[in-house]
Order: C-alpha cells, then sequence, then structure tokens
C-alpha cells in the first residue's frame, strides 16, 4: 500500500498522505478508501492531501481518475493538496473540474501553510 488515510479531527479534516511511486492503480485505491471514508460522515469534510513524499508518478496517473467517485463525493466540500508540481496540479485540475465540474482545490507548497489554512477547522 502506498498510502494512509486517517482523521486529523474527525468528521471534519480528513488526512490522505501517499508515499512512494504512485501509479493508476496506487492512487484509485487510495480514492477508493478515501471515498469510503466519506461515506460514513454526515456533513461535509475538508481533505487534506499530502503529495510530499511521493517520489514518482506514472504518466497520466492522475488524468486517467476521472470519474472517479471520491472527486464528486457530496461530503467532499473542499481538498486542500500539498506538493504537487505545476503538471501535477494541472492534472489533477483537469480530472477533478472534469468530474465534479467546479474547482474546489487548493494547492500549498509546504505542509505549514496548509495547516495554518486549517486552522479553523481544526479549532473548533
Amino acid at each position: 500500500m502506498s498510502h494512509e488515510i486517517r482523521w486529523l479531527k474527525p468528521e471534519r479534516v480528513l488526512y490522505v498522505d501517499f508515499f512512494g511511486h504512485q501509479t493508476a492503480e496506487s492512487i484509485r485505491a487510495c480514492l477508493d478508501d478515501q471515498a469510503a471514508a466519506m461515506d460514513t460522515v454526515s456533513r461535509p469534510v475538508i481533505v487534506l492531501i499530502n503529495w510530499q513524499r511521493v517520489t514518482g508518478t506514472d504518466r497520466n496517473a492522475l488524468l486517467s481518475q476521472k470519474g472517479h467517485r471520491a472527486y464528486s463525493h457530496p461530503m467532499a466540500a473542499r481538498g486542500v493538496v500539498v506538493g504537487f508540481n505545476p503538471q501535477e496540479a494541472f492534472e489533477n485540475e483537469v480530472t477533478a473540474v472534469n468530474t465534479r465540474h467546479q474547482k474546489h482545490t487548493q494547492y500549498f507548497r509546504t505542509m505549514e501553510e496548509a495547516m495554518h489554512h486549517l486552522e479553523p477547522m481544526l479549532a473548533d
């Protein structure tokens, strides 16, 4: 397995940590687990995605996820992504917008910036 998922704040902020080399299959497995976690909540959540420990990605692996239910899940309020390079951010945006038909992802360079942004959601 090349990911870990846990709640930073139960039913409020879901943490998704990718690591190692990512393929279309490994990303899909993570998205499946992410969607399953969102199936357990009754209100929309923030999904914090840490991509900093990814060592490489197969070509078009992110683009191949178009239509995955994690992108359009009704309990996915917003994605907060750390560590994507510009190409990965572009591919993720294309996939997300083509699936959800709107932008709901914010990108940060560092985990510190993302955590600062999430402070209000983690505090209450």
